[in-house]
């Protein structure tokens, strides 16, 4: 998306002039409409949350929390997409910040590391530009909230792959 375009996104919120829940969600709270690389600063939204609060939770508790913001990404991102009139906005960061929180299960069982968290977010960051198979597929051929989301939960479980086998080569040196 081009910068007018974005800029015609936020011209379009603004023209609202009215609190916008299906706008709020899917841009986690707004940070997808900080200027310059917006998929970055919701993955970096989902590494502030994941280093304060979620690091402390159970992995069930965790995984419950991936699966409510899963639903909630794919019905407000899907109703943000028809508002704005755009496929994907980039201001919809809600599927950033679920593809680090996937990306952080492969860390499950391992004491917190802040090396590991920013190596997570390293990680899922390239697997969401690189957009290798299948989540090249999914993002080109699964339309609305459910592609908006499903597409960074493939980017996320490679990177959480690649994660987990870097722990475990780092515990067995």
């Amino acid at each position: 998306m081009s910068f007018m375009d974005r800029r015609y996104e936020r011209y379009i919120m603004k023209k609202q002039n009215k609190f916008n829940l299906p706008i709020f969600i899917s841009t986690f709270f707004y940070a997808g409409f900080f200027p310059y690389a917006p998929g970055t600063a919701g993955s970096i939204a989902g590494f502030i949350i994941y280093a304060a609060l979620l690091r402390l939770l159970n992995p069930y508790e965790y995984i419950v929390i991936c699966l409510v913001i899963f639903a909630a990404g794919a019905y407000y991102s899907s109703k943000a997409e028809k508002l704005i009139g755009v496929k994907d906005p980039p201001s919809v960061v809600i599927d950033e910040v679920l593809g680090y929180f996937i990306t952080m299960t492969g860390g499950f069982w391992a004491p917190f590391s802040f090396v590991y968290a920013l190596a997570g977010l390293g990680l899922f960051r390239f697997f969401d530009i690189l957009k290798p198979f299948p989540v090249r597929y999914i993002d080109k051929k699964i339309a609305g909230g459910l592609g908006i989301m499903l597409d960074d939960v493939a980017a996320g479980i490679f990177s959480a792959v690649i994660l987990r086998v870097i722990i475990l080569l780092i515990a067995a040196v």
